[in-house]
């Protein structure tokens, strides 16, 4: 099954290991993957040994690494010790990237709070954010900042309030609405206010959950394969082509054929989580094949 060249997957939603990738991306046609856990080690552990590795066989398989996916900012911006571990992990993020010839690197937006706090932290919010721009000063690399559930942008309407204050182009959106189900209080809709980002996505996450009536201390949602959950990913893919839309997707599974608790899908690293992927992935392409609009 040959997809777009567009389309490819996160690593450890198939496999830490490389020999595993390389016949799953030959039975799928993909031209490469976007880097995340690998070898057991989480993005930020990766050792240069394990970047060398994985640059000789991208290069041996010509494939394309299609974005790192770091952690940066995924912590409390009142932590100022974390902040400051967060700008050296993304300087070293910023050389992985060049080493392996790949123009994006995925951040986050610190963790969220109410709804009021996290109006008033925008400001903040965006400086921090822009002190990465400086770090990436003389880089062709993009910065990516995904809508996540844990963090102050959560959806692409809080996405729009935060784009538009960083430069074009380094700064875009990676777009995941499926992480929109796991917000409280998110529209009903997850890919509401999609309009107003669409013009500045770099990146787009494919994955599927639908909402249920969360238990306390539990998510609001669980994991799915991808078009048998509530983000109505047919319906979605038609409007992103109609948007004009011209960036690359990555499938992000998350859902497994043998069950992996919810939160645990929420921390990607190591064996344990991937554990499963190549059954689960297998199935969300097929599933994805069939929700493609028409060229």
């Amino acid at each position: 099954m040959k997809f777009p060249d567009r389309f490819t997957v996160i690593s450890d939603e198939v496999s830490q290991d490389l020999p595993d990738l390389i016949r799953f991306a030959k039975e799928f046609g993909l031209p490469g993957y976007e880097l995340r856990s690998m070898f057991g080690r989480a993005f930020k552990d990766l050792t240069p040994a394990d970047i060398k590795e994985i640059a000789k066989v991208a290069r041996g398989e010509g494939w394309r690494i299609f974005g790192c996916s770091s952690p940066v900012f995924k912590c409390d911006i009142d932590d100022a010790a974390a902040v400051r571990a967060h700008h050296e992990e993304f300087r070293r993020s910023l050389g992985v990237a060049q080493e392996l010839g790949c123009d994006l690197v995925r951040v986050f937006t610190f963790l969220r709070r109410s709804a009021a706090d996290n109006a008033a932290l925008t400001p903040r919010v965006v400086e921090q954010l822009l002190k990465l721009d400086a770090i990436a000063a003389g880089t062709k690399v993009r910065i990516g900042v995904e809508n996540e559930h844990s963090c102050i942008l959560g959806s692409a309407l809080e996405g729009a309030e935060i784009i538009n204050r960083l430069p074009a182009p380094r700064f875009g959106i990676v777009w995941d609405p499926c992480n929109v189900l796991y917000v409280p209080g998110a529209p009903q809709d997850p890919t509401a206010g999609f309009n107003a980002i669409s013009g500045r996505i770099h990146h787009i996450h494919v994955k599927d959950a639908r909402r249920v009536a969360p238990k306390p201390g539990a998510l609001q949602a669980v994991a799915t394969p991808v078009g048998l959950g509530d983000v109505g990913w047919k319906a979605h893919l038609a409007q992103i082509q109609r948007s004009g839309y011209a960036g690359n997707f990555s499938l992000e599974t998350h859902w497994r054929v043998v069950q992996i608790d919810e939160k645990d899908l929420h921390l990607p690293a190591g064996y344990g989580f991937s554990r499963g992927g190549i059954e689960a992935s297998r199935v969300c392409l097929h599933n994805l094949r069939e929700l493609l609009p028409a060229a």
